[in-house]
């Protein structure tokens, strides 16, 4: 469990440097083009910054295709728990800045993990492993 506290506090970081930067592209590219377009570049643009920020930073694996054709998936995810999430809290009620909290409470966690399982594998998910096998004496 201590293996993941170093790795979670990277992928934090990485986060927000990635939202920094494509925050940054962003109002450069509605500076110019409409804004619907920019936001689509700057989040096409913060998928693929987010795969090399992960793979060199936060887990340090090697790139590959078969990780880069599947990491889009997890922001397709996270996309849509965020959409339901924001639905489902704002019609029960909560205003909508209480409800994107709930949003990055739940995907934060999600996605390190959503991306965990598509850099390092179905094995990355065990939170322990035994190190020595239990014997009497």
């Amino acid at each position: 469990m201590r293996a993941l506290r170093p790795r979670f506090a990277r992928f934090i970081v990485g986060g927000a440097a990635n939202t920094a930067a494509t925050h940054g592209l962003f109002v450069v590219l509605s500076w110019s083009i409409p804004p619907s377009l920019a936001y689509s570049i700057a989040y096409l643009s913060g998928i693929v910054l987010a795969y090399v920020i992960n793979t060199t930073f936060v887990f340090r694996t090697r790139a590959s295709i078969r990780t880069a054709a599947r990491f889009p998936a997890v922001y397709v995810v996270s996309y849509l728990v965020g959409l339901s999430l924001i639905v489902l809290l704002t019609e029960a009620g909560m205003t909508p800045w209480l409800a994107m909290l709930g949003v990055i409470a739940v995907n934060v966690p999600l996605t390190f993990v959503m991306v965990r399982y598509v850099l390092k594998g179905p094995n990355s998910l065990a939170l322990a492993t035994c190190r020595k096998p239990f014997s009497k004496g």
